[in-house]
């Protein structure tokens, strides 16, 4: 952090000196003031919000790092994509706050637009615009019990949708997420489809789908009287496993026979991340409603919830205070025609495959790592004692990201138990790429010594 910005912290009315731009120090007053964080401070240094470039990110000692997370998913574009940043600059007359649920404006009905055009289907949509993924999952929630009548949902073990309220009750990936918390709405939930550890002891190569009939039978004891089946097309936060085409065409076709429908959870697989503008689109499967965040925002906090038309039984069914305000409509109408002209959708499944073949060259070369899986830039390692075994290493997956971050300087995020989890920017490289498996070779060799 250069003079500049500390002066403009001193101009704020705070005494800011170079001498207290220490990790250790800014660490700790952010664990005085800050009441939680989702990760441990003793892996992640203070991060220097002036500084960065593409997929370098910087703390404020003035360490690089190589960034393989995308702000999780957020950064499509990484860090102050120049090309961004000048049409942000030429739109910062522009007003900032509308009333979008309340007062329509041309931004954000250009977006609604062409929000409903890239995701999958041809039937006729609506959109909601939001500030976050979780409140885009309940808005498409809500809807659905609003035009059903129906208060049941299916969800998923794993499965991550939110931390709060309607969203919560379908999130299942860590008791730390859901303890002492109250379920806001009744789930039947069956086992995500996990083929590297199918809790039903089937193989890929004849799968006869247990984890369909096993839905089957909860619907069948449990309630069929549901909305909607909400799943991830990868489950993200949970594990990054990909499941098979056929078992998410059979969990949506048993949906459809009770009657319900179907949601898929973009927010952190969408935006073209795997390839295609919503993940689901892999699996062959138009779903009913969709959430959308993270990459859609451009950095700034925004979600979609997409459903059917009508999406409300009528007016005031639903509404938030922000909703796409024109600055940010702008910013992510900017973000689809630069990821269309610049052909990134093409590129991310380049880009994956590239990841997943560096990852699967140490899959075979290190005992710990038991699997590589992924769909596009978002990619899964799994760590486990030994091959043979399956056993999860959750212990030694944390001391391997922890060296990955603070020895070889790459910053990268756990998922799941046991997994290490890869969803860079879509601007990352090749060369990138060979680096990122160099320093992850270096980090499981000297955390396996």
């Amino acid at each position: 952090m250069d003079e500049k910005h500390i002066r403009i912290l001193r101009d704020l009315g705070f005494d800011v000196s170079e001498k207290e731009l220490k990790n250790d120090y800014w660490i700790k007053r952010g664990a005085d003031a800050l009441a939680i964080t989702t990760q441990d401070r003793d892996v992640y240094g203070c991060l220097d919000h002036t500084r960065g470039d593409g997929v370098r990110i910087y703390d404020i000692e003035g360490t690089e790092y190589l960034d393989v997370t995308g702000g999780v998913a957020v950064r499509a574009l990484g860090l102050r994509y120049k090309p961004y940043l000048e049409f942000e600059a030429s739109i910062n007359d522009v007003v900032h706050e509308l009333p979008g649920m309340d007062f329509d404006a041309i931004p954000q009905t250009l977006l609604a637009e062409k929000v409903a055009s890239i995701t999958p289907g041809s039937h006729k949509k609506r959109v909601v615009f939001t500030t976050s993924g979780g409140r885009a999952v309940e808005g498409c929630m809500k809807a659905a019990m609003d035009l059903s009548g129906r208060r049941r949902f299916v969800g998923f073990r794993p499965a991550f949708h939110g931390r709060t309220g309607y969203a919560l009750a379908l999130t299942s990936s860590n008791s730390k997420h859901k303890n002492g918390f109250p379920q806001g709405v009744d789930v039947i939930r069956v086992f995500y489809p996990y083929c590297y550890r199918c809790p039903y002891g089937q193989n890929v190569e004849d799968c006869s789908l247990e984890c369909v009939e096993a839905l089957r039978y909860a619907l069948e004891v449990e309630g069929n009287d549901i909305a909607a089946t909400v799943m991830e097309p990868l489950c993200g936060e949970g594990g990054l496993i990909v499941p098979p085409a056929k078992a998410v065409k059979g969990i949506y076709d048993l949906t459809k026979e009770n009657g319900a429908y179907f949601m898929s959870d973009e927010v952190q697989a969408g935006m073209g991340r795997t390839g295609k503008w919503c993940a689901m689109e892999n699996h062959g499967v138009v779903p009913d409603f969709i959430s959308m965040g993270k990459a859609i925002g451009g950095g700034y906090p925004m979600g979609a919830s997409i459903g059917p038309a009508p999406m409300f039984t009528g007016g005031s069914r639903h509404s938030e205070t922000f909703s796409a305000e024109p600055k940010m409509a702008l910013l992510s109408l900017w973000i689809f025609k630069h990821l269309e002209d610049g052909n990134f959708l093409e590129r991310n499944v380049e880009l994956g495959a590239y990841l997943q073949k560096g990852l699967n060259e140490l899959k075979d070369k290190h005992e710990v790592v038991g699997d590589v899986r992924g769909l596009g830039l978002m990619v899964g390692m799994e760590f486990v004692k030994d091959k043979k075994s399956k056993e999860k290493a959750p212990k030694l997956r944390n001391s391997i990201v922890k060296n990955a971050v603070q020895k070889q300087k790459l910053w990268v995020l756990g998922a799941g138990q046991n997994v290490m989890r890869f969803t860079p920017s879509y601007i990352i490289t090749k060369e990138n790429i060979d680096d990122v498996v160099e320093r992850l070779d270096r980090a499981i060799t000297e955390s396996t010594r």
